[in-house]
This record gives C-alpha cells, structure tokens and sequence, in this order.
C-alpha cells in the first residue's frame, strides 16, 4: 500500500524570516505554498548551495518590462519556477506585474495535495485555497 506524500516547511513570519516552531510547521498544501512564495523571493544565482534555483530578474526580466515579449518572458519564468517546486503538478493562469518596484504574481497551482492558489499580492497571506 503507498502512502500519501507529504511535505513540511518552515512558516515566515510577517518579515518574512522563518519560524523554527515545530507547531507552526506548515504541511501538505500550504507547505507546497510557501515553497512556491520562497522560490519566487529568490534571485537566480542567489542561492550559494544551488546556483540554478532563483527567478532570472536581471538574466531575462528587467530591461524588457514594458513590452508584451517582457511580459510573457516573466510570466514563463514565473510558471517555470513554480513547476520546479516538489509536488507541483502544473501553473496555470500565471499572471505579473510589477508595482511599486515590487514583483506582483498570481497563479493557480496544481499539486499532489490538490488545487491551490499562489499569489504574494498584498494582503493575501491567506491566498491558500482550492
């Protein structure tokens, strides 16, 4: 008999810097959440251990922001990212921007653990849904 996959993550608190709680550890779902919201965070080539991980802001994104090409590079680097995270399954509906100098995404996601919702709009700390 298989067993179900699960995954844990450490939740960030609202500075985003890591909460090493084991009760406020998140699983499943909203781990694969935080997973995808971690990736995204991160510069490609910014991670010493892992030098491939990251979104290529400054390789494929900045220079191109004002046309439909730059868009869609960002978005495909955004989807990329996220199909890169364990246990997801696929990206649908990415959608960026940027306001304010800050990288604005929402998508919805496919995992392992069922249909979930990943966006770092503001005000959304609660985007996890089905």
């Amino acid at each position: 008999m298989a067993t179900a996959p699960t995954i844990t993550y450490l939740q960030l608190d609202a500075d985003n810097d890591p909460l090493f709680d084991p009760a406020t550890q998140l699983t499943d779902a909203a781990a694969v959440r935080q997973a995808i919201l971690t990736r995204l965070r991160l510069f490609l080539g910014e991670w010493w251990e892992n030098l491939s991980l990251g979104l290529p802001v400054f390789q494929q994104i900045l220079g191109q922001l004002g046309t439909t090409q730059g868009v869609k590079a960002m978005n495909l680097a955004i989807q990329r990212q996220i199909e890169g995270v364990p246990y997801v399954t696929k990206a649908l509906n990415v959608e960026s921007s940027f306001s304010n100098g800050q990288l604005i995404f929402t998508s919805q996601v496919n995992t392992q653990f069922g249909a979930i919702n990943a966006t770092n709009l503001p005000g959304s700390s609660a985007s996890l849904g089905g």
